[in-house]
């Protein structure tokens, strides 16, 4: 299925959290008509406000609502002819993208869809807990997108979101413990760290 979006309507949502913010930058510096969703304040997110606002000032259209709202989400990309959705939604708010690829498929305006993804390939990964979790969700999200046959695009950089483990250094400046050392899980889940980026296309 060819796609022809190079001027496409984008929708973040998530995108004033950590990885939003940059998505939804590199939206704008492209020249894209972006939209930002974002939640209705609640008076004690004041950092999450402050990178709304600066969006807004930046050229963003902001648009209050939920994800998970379904309902409210189809109106939303109907009303705005919205062409391409992006999620960065992260950690308790993972499943709230079940609403919004139904609000997709029911809006009928979508022409690619990039799940919230960012990390390795839940799909070839089998971490333990408290990641297994997470995985597991994301895994919901995917089979959903295709169950549903929503052209998308699946972006794992692996560890570079997270790296290098929110200290701000490089693994290989970071001494290992001489002394003691913590196993996950049993010691037989064998680990890869994976320095590339895998991007997935469907439909």
């Amino acid at each position: 299925m060819t796609v022809s979006v190079a001027n496409g309507r984008v929708l973040i949502v998530g995108a004033t959290g950590f990885i939003g913010r940059f998505v939804a930058d590199a939206s704008l510096d492209a020249g894209r008509p972006t939209y930002v969703l974002v939640r209705p304040s609640s008076g004690n997110q004041y950092s999450k406000d402050k990178v709304a606002k600066a969006l807004r000032d930046r050229g963003a259209i902001l648009l209050n609502g939920l994800a998970n709202d379904k309902e409210l989400m189809v109106k939303l990309l109907k009303e705005h002819q919205i062409e391409i959705v992006i999620s960065a939604l992260g950690g308790a708010t993972i499943l709230d993208q079940l609403s919004l690829v139904e609000a997709i498929h029911s809006a009928g305006t979508v022409k690619r869809f990039l799940p919230s993804e960012f990390g390795h390939d839940v799909d070839r990964a089998d971490p333990v807990e408290p990641g297994l979790t997470m995985y597991k969700e994301k895994r919901q999200v995917r089979r959903l997108i295709e169950k549903l046959e929503i052209p998308y695009t699946y972006i794992c950089c692996n560890s570079i979101a997270s790296w290098p483990y929110h200290n701000n250094r490089h693994p290989s400046e970071v001494i290992p413990p001489l002394d003691h050392f913590e196993i996950y899980g049993d010691g037989s889940v064998k680990g890869n760290l994976y320095h590339t980026i895998s991007i997935f296309v469907g439909l």
